[in-house]
């Protein structure tokens, strides 16, 4: 018998996710009936339509801006990133509750480990101190990073994050910036830049150095042009996109099984092909 699942994205807005995309391509993939649903609400309405969902049989959902920590707040259980970062970004329903975990957080990690770069030692530069700030700051501290710089434009937020991680990761050195910094061996675009904003954050990755841009668009990003164009290692925001769908699946169906590391390859070129074929 055919596995079915229902689940979707809740946000504001998800009009333009990609999401969709890739769980067809799991759905060819597995085998699976993966009805994925894009549900745009207000913060009003968030904790209704969440029990509507449930009641309409979903296994879960993600969650994308503005409700990453909101939801996070309605947890019963919770992985070790998302009680670390308080934001959540794949919930699944359970009888206990809610359980989320931060599914961004391990396609960081493995972002990097799956193309060959140990951070392990490095010092790493993360724009940003939203969300996804967090979740990168917390993949450098789990694979060991010597220090993590988050180069805010809200310094005191950027001050709260690198706090709290610094209880978490007491190995690692973390501290706030100015946006500008200075240079780094690994460096993490987790602003608007790029996606929702024209321009880039202010770094120049050069040969020997990794830069990870969790915007994304076809063709890449200034960033990750730029930082090909230097010699670093340039990864682009569908590398963590697709790595963190993933997880999600297996979350709520136990999906893929086998070789996820496989799984993700595969999908990852499918994914870019669809891309650069307009679908």
């Amino acid at each position: 018998m055919k596995t079915v699942i229902k689940a979707g994205l809740i946000g504001r807005p998800v009009s333009k996710s990609l999401s969709p995309a890739i769980f067809k391509i799991f759905a060819g993939l597995t085998g699976a009936e993966i009805n994925y649903e894009p549900v745009d609400c207000g913060r009003a309405e968030l904790s209704a339509v969440i029990t509507q969902l449930r009641g309409e049989g979903w296994a879960g959902f993600n969650v994308t801006i503005p409700y990453k920590r909101d939801v996070a707040a309605m947890l019963a259980l919770r992985d070790a990133p998302c009680r670390d970062t308080g934001a959540v970004n794949t919930v699944r329903f359970d009888r206990a509750g809610l359980v989320g975990l931060n599914t961004d957080a391990a396609a960081v990690r493995t972002a990097f480990e799956e193309n060959g770069f140990d951070v392990k030692g490095r010092r790493a530069a993360v724009f940003g101190s939203g969300g996804s700030a967090a979740a990168a700051g917390w993949a450098l501290g789990r694979s060991q990073a010597a220090a993590v710089e988050f180069r805010a434009r809200d310094a005191a937020a950027g001050a709260a994050l690198a706090a709290k991680l610094t209880m978490a990761f007491p190995g690692t050195v973390y501290r706030a910036a100015p946006f500008s910094g200075g240079n780094a061996d690994v460096y993490v675009n987790a602003t608007p830049l790029g996606m929702y904003e024209p321009g880039r954050p202010p770094c120049e990755p050069g040969r020997g150095t990794a830069c990870l841009d969790l915007a994304y668009k076809p063709g890449g990003t200034e960033l990750v042009k730029a930082a090909a164009a230097g010699g670093a290692l340039a990864l682009d925001g569908f590398e963590v996109l697709v790595r963190q769908a993933t997880l999600a699946l297996h979350c709520w169906a136990g999906l893929p099984g086998g070789d996820i590391v496989k799984f993700n390859s595969e999908a990852l070129k499918l994914f870019r092909a669809g891309l650069q074929g307009g679908a």
